[in-house]
């Protein structure tokens, strides 16, 4: 049995060059400029991890050492240490993800690569189709918020690291694709499944939906997030991963956003309206639809530390439980739904 595929290394090798040439190269950019700009500096130096490269231009233009208290560095450096360690981390929970995704998907008869059809096999919309899915397109979801939650992660693993915030901006949905692009490779070479065009559609939306919100703040209005709760199905599975009947995504939208102007001071920006999407049952399942409160943790006038702000962005991913209302295939009322 595998515990591992060629492919995947190729991947890793592919994102982890992307990775450090682009960090070589802001840093290199960053040094150019510097030593550009330090004839006329009259600033502080900062300690950084490319100071014996700044002395050493120092000394090529005929300076002294003492002369580098009074130039200026530059203030987006790339921590060497930062980097492979986050490379290392990456790269472990890479490996670590692949577990559960081959225990549920990937124990079946292999084949060779090919796309996927739809359940039927044999004819379909290359997963496009409404009927072309066994899971009510909610597979197609969950690509598209993981792929935007890691794109999300990403970017603030690479400011951390030191990439200007530009630079992160596209580190974040580049590895995010590439990450979630092995998913689908994996997908191909199995009889039952296929390389999904729709997956991979969705999963590119996710990981550049940030840089689409920022082109276009009108997206913002709305987001996706997600809940959970344990179902009676599957039975015998060993991971939640299939049991789509316990998902539910919501579409949680910014009611203050499109009030108007006169209107917003009598609305609390922090209350959002949210509906929810879910399937009866793991295949061929009725389409459940809700409506539930839930909240903006951005709008929340608590916490104002950037650790604090970071925490809310990662809880706006994610449902709020409280009460809510399912108006399809039938009417329930749940004081408590998650």
């Amino acid at each position: 049995m595998r515990t591992f595929e060629p492919h995947s290394s190729l991947i890793i090798i592919i994102m982890l060059i992307f990775w450090i040439s682009v960090g070589v190269a802001q840093n290199s950019n960053q040094a150019a400029v510097w030593v550009s700009n330090a004839k006329d500096s009259t600033s502080t130096i900062i300690s950084s991890p490319v100071a014996d490269f700044m002395a050493s231009e120092i000394t090529k233009q005929g300076r002294s050492a003492s002369e580098m208290a009074s130039i200026q560095m530059p203030n987006h450096l790339i921590h060497r240490q930062r980097l492979m360690g986050s490379s290392l981390a990456l790269i472990a929970l890479n490996y670590a993800a692949y577990q559960p995704f081959k225990q549920a998907w990937w124990q079946n008869e292999r084949t060779r690569f090919h796309f996927y059809q739809g359940w039927r096999r044999t004819y379909g919309y290359l997963d496009f189709g409404w009927h072309d899915t066994l899971y009510g397109h909610m597979d197609k979801l969950g690509h598209y918020f993981s792929a935007q939650l890691l794109s999300e992660q990403l970017y603030f693993i690479s400011r951390w690291i030191g990439f200007n915030d530009a630079t992160s901006r596209w580190i974040g949905p580049i590895l995010s694709s590439l990450l979630m692009l092995e998913i689908e490779i994996y997908d191909g070479f199995f009889k039952d499944w296929g390389f999904s065009l729709a997956d991979f559609t969705a999963n590119e939306l996710g990981a550049f939906s940030p840089i689409l919100r920022e082109r276009l703040p009108w997206l913002s209005i709305v987001q996706l997030k997600f809940s959970y709760h344990p179902s009676h199905f599957p039975n015998q599975e060993p991971t939640f991963i299939k049991d789509y009947p316990g998902m539910t995504f919501w579409l949680a939208i910014r009611v203050h956003d499109l009030l108007p102007a006169q209107m917003k001071s009598y609305y609390p920006a922090w209350l959002c309206w949210s509906l929810g999407y879910s399937v009866s049952k793991p295949a061929r399942g009725d389409i459940e639809l809700f409506l539930a409160p839930d909240i903006n943790w951005q709008y929340l006038p608590w916490g104002k530390s950037p650790t604090m702000r970071y925490i809310k962005r990662i809880l706006n991913h994610f449902h709020f439980p409280g009460f809510a209302l399912k108006f399809r295939p039938n009417q329930k009322f749940y004081p408590f739904y998650f």
